[in-house]
């Protein structure tokens, strides 16, 4: 008897590191596939973002006579409150989103996620969580490196015309920056990647045993995941205006 249960013990150990180094295999998979593969078009499209906000913000205040320095609080409020979160979950959208619900979608019509539960495998915690958390970390993630480049990019925006050194442009940044802007900003990368990736799981999941249905569902993902996104980046910048008002 003691035998028993020590082999029993010793087999729930082994199913236990084996289901945490699978848990981590997909999360490092999904972390791949959504920050990795998408940090070409981030870099690309932060650059031109960034240098097109800065220069038409640098030729409205000369325009009007207002002070340069002012320069920080224009691109905090339009490019790292406002642009930043929302492209780059637009763009995760329209790559990864896509990806995971057709993924799980045809899984489920080859009736694999059938054989998983059949195993006695948990679906949330061998499919689902692992592509939720993978999904606030890469969104998150891809957002810091959108603000930094598109900072390089409103640097080169600003010194279209005339010359302003990079150590007074992140001067002002700064100064302009708040902790609840951070706070802000790194709440709607987590929760925007978080509920989105959650959302695209369940989608892909619904789908009955008919092949013609992974496309439908996909497009259904996609619109789904667009409209929540976009309203949780809505709901936090009314949040953040309510408590603390537009800083302009």
């Amino acid at each position: 008897m003691l035998r028993l249960q020590v082999e029993n013990g010793q087999t729930k150990m082994v199913k236990g590191r084996t289901h945490r180094q699978e848990y981590l295999r997909v999360l490092l998979q999904q972390i791949y596939f959504t920050f990795n593969q998408a940090l070409p078009l981030v870099l690309i499209i932060a650059s031109i973002v960034g240098a097109a906000v800065a220069f038409q913000a640098r030729f409205t205040l000369s325009f009007l006579g207002t002070d340069a320095g002012r320069m920080g609080e224009i691109l905090v409020f339009i490019l790292f409150r406002e642009l930043t979160p929302l492209l780059t979950s637009l763009i995760v959208i329209a790559r990864s989103v896509t990806a995971v619900s057709s993924e799980l979608a045809t899984m489920t019509v080859q009736q694999e996620i059938e054989a998983l539960e059949f195993i006695g495998i948990d679906i949330n915690r061998y499919l689902l969580l692992p592509r939720i958390v993978a999904g606030a970390i890469s969104l998150f993630s891809l957002s810091f490196v959108f603000w930094m480049i598109s900072l390089i990019g409103s640097w080169v925006g600003v010194n279209w015309s005339s010359y302003w050194p990079f150590d007074r442009f992140l001067e002002v940044i700064a100064q302009a920056l708040t902790p609840m802007d951070i706070i802000f900003f790194v709440l709607k990368g987590v929760l925007t990647g978080a509920v989105v990736f959650y959302l695209a799981c369940r989608i892909g999941l619904s789908v009955r045993n008919a092949s013609f249905e992974v496309p439908i569902v996909t497009n259904h993902a996609v619109v789904d995941t667009l409209f929540v996104a976009l309203g949780i980046q809505i709901f936090l910048s009314a949040i953040f205006y309510f408590l603390f008002g537009v800083t302009l």
